[in-house]
């Protein structure tokens, strides 16, 4: 690969959302913060979400065939802080958090903006992620504000 360095600050200046990723399924549950997530359909509308394939969320996603989608806003960064370190050993990664179940008993972040609730539709290894393609049957806004979006410095890494 010519350049790498340079590719690497073109791929980061991609600009993406930041997003809290819920899944449940039987008694396991699960959070991850994710940033690539895209509206790919209008009818049925329907999202993209890109999770490493290190990610135990993703394993609950496919056993369970749904997940939500939890839109962080510019304000939100005691929300995003909170999932950038896992729990302590038998303590739920949503200690302390307001929470309310949504599709499947996964959790809905009410201090989130806003909420996507999604039925897997399919799902394709790429690299080192999984796409997973959601087709959302329900959502909500739960606050008002803008949405948060960011850059990166370097594409070849969070």
């Amino acid at each position: 690969m010519k350049n790498k360095k340079q590719l690497g600050k073109a791929l980061g200046a991609v600009s993406s959302g930041l997003f809290v990723l819920t899944a449940k399924f039987e008694k396991r549950e699960d959070a991850v913060l994710a940033s690539w997530v895209n509206q790919c359909s209008f009818d049925p509308p329907m999202i993209s979400v890109m999770l490493a394939t290190t990610r135990p969320a993703r394993l609950l996603v496919e056993a369970s065939g749904s997940f939500i989608v939890n839109i962080l806003g510019k304000d939100s960064e005691t929300l995003m802080k909170h999932f950038f370190k896992a729990p302590q050993e038998g303590e739920s990664i949503f200690k302390g958090l307001k929470t309310k179940q949504g599709l499947n008993g996964a959790e809905i972040l009410t201090d989130a903006l806003g909420y996507l609730e999604c039925e897997l539709e399919g799902q394709t290894p790429t690299g080192d992620h999984v796409l997973y393609v959601g087709e959302v049957v329900g959502g909500n806004i739960l606050k008002g504000g803008e949405p948060y979006f960011h850059t990166r410095s370097n594409g070849f890494s969070y």
